[in-house]
């Protein structure tokens, strides 16, 4: 029998807790790289000034429109972000971090629409940067990426094409890549051209 037997009990839980913690940790980094494995598109956030409510209401609003948004433990997303492409924004990953992304295409330009307005009306929040397929985007990049057509205005246009020719339904349907890949396009010549810029 143990000289200190409840000593001895009180260690074996603490060897069972911290197991446990490290099984949930590896959940999470591995549930995380499935994730951005499959992301086109994720913005981080600067969260530190908004309450609870608010969060809950950007959440709720994003989630709504089929985006996910998390805040994240920055060690455990270095972990789970090794090759794909979110690891561009591994030097954002510094204080408080949220984070929205999307799987899918046409899913990109509403969320840029929904973080561009509640930054707008709620200026605490910080728009830090982003990743689109693989590519750093700038906050200033979000307010273009939200202008781009939206699913529902792409549903709408479809509904006005059904009686059209092939032609403008297919048109129709590849609207949003489109309108990404010309987007990424403007992003990247802007970063090219201030790249060429000589300094003062």
């Amino acid at each position: 029998m143990p000289l200190f037997p409840r000593f001895a009990v009180f260690l074996g839980q603490k060897g069972e807790s911290l197991s446990l913690k490290r099984e949930d940790k590896e959940k999470q980094v591995a549930w995380l790289r499935e994730q951005f494995q499959g992301v086109r598109a994720l913005f981080l956030t600067d969260f530190q000034g908004l309450t609870v409510a608010e969060m809950n209401d950007l959440r709720t609003q994003l989630r709504a429109r089929g985006i996910s948004f998390k805040v994240m433990k920055n060690t455990l997303v270095r972990l789970a972000y090794k090759d794909t492409g979110v690891e561009v924004i591994g030097d954002d990953l510094v204080g408080p971090r949220a984070a929205a992304w999307t799987t899918s295409d046409e899913n990109v330009p509403a969320m840029a629409k929904v973080l561009v307005d509640f930054a707008k009306v709620h200026p605490n929040m910080g728009l830090v940067r982003g990743a689109l397929d693989g590519k750093i985007v700038e906050p200033s990049d979000l307010e273009m990426l939200s202008k781009l057509p939206s699913r529902e205005e792409l549903l709408s246009k479809l509904l006005g094409t059904m009686k059209a020719p092939v032609g403008a339904f297919v048109n129709t349907l590849a609207a949003v890549p489109r309108s990404l890949l010309n987007a990424l396009k403007a992003i990247e010549e802007k970063k090219g051209e201030s790249g060429e810029a000589p300094a003062s």
